[in-house]
């Protein structure tokens, strides 16, 4: 896996733990820890590989896609999201889900946000996409379907308050949370003024 940019403070427990299942989405790391009492205990962790999730920006308006997967319910809206694949760079990985997903061609990427999930060794790395250029076909995978819908971002505020979307998108929720609306409409509107280098 390439080397990305972690909060700080974070600890890769799969680092010194022994992998004992590999699965299709999941691996589980163990490893012994000695506890207070001075016995040991063994530990586990749940890894899987790292997602991109993209806001793009086009006419003022956010890029969402309603979707389907077979294991869904009912069609969902959500942001363009994907897998980093295991040698490939963070930007690299949100340019080609972006463009699997919507068709939609984006010059400009900035990392603004780096989401850590608990008790599972997975990171959401969150872009903001603007410098619209082009379109081509969509790239959607067997068990996918979309329509690519535009919503103001008051809107998709509206539905993550509501609780509207089918992944949460953390970025907004912890904006929101500490009261920081104004400065997420500044980071859609300038992205490389909160720009995290990678």
């Amino acid at each position: 896996m390439k080397k990305r940019p972690l909060p700080p403070k974070t600890i890769l427990h799969s680092e010194k733990g022994k992998k004992v299942f590999g699965g299709v989405r999941f691996d589980i790391y163990q490893w012994s820890q000695k506890q207070f009492d001075g016995s040991t205990a063994t530990y586990e962790i749940a890894k899987r590989q790292d997602s991109v999730i993209v806001m793009a920006i086009m006419d003022n308006e956010m890029v969402l896609v309603k979707e389907q997967q077979p294991h869904w319910p009912a069609p969902a809206h959500t942001l363009p999201a994907g897998m980093v694949e295991d040698d490939e760079d963070l930007e690299i990985a949100a340019r080609r889900e972006l463009e699997e997903e919507t068709g939609l061609i984006f010059k400009n990427y900035h990392l603004v946000h780096i989401e850590p999930t608990a008790s599972i060794e997975w990171f959401g790395y969150t872009f903001i996409a603007s410098g619209f250029e082009g379109q081509k076909e969509k790239n959607l995978d067997a068990g996918e379907r979309n329509e690519v819908v535009k919503f103001p971002l008051e809107k998709l505020l509206e539905m993550t308050r509501k609780k509207e979307l089918f992944h949460r998108p953390r970025y907004i929720e912890e904006m929101l949370m500490q009261g920081k609306e104004e400065e997420l409409f500044d980071a859609v509107k300038n992205p490389e003024k909160y720009s995290i280098p990678l």
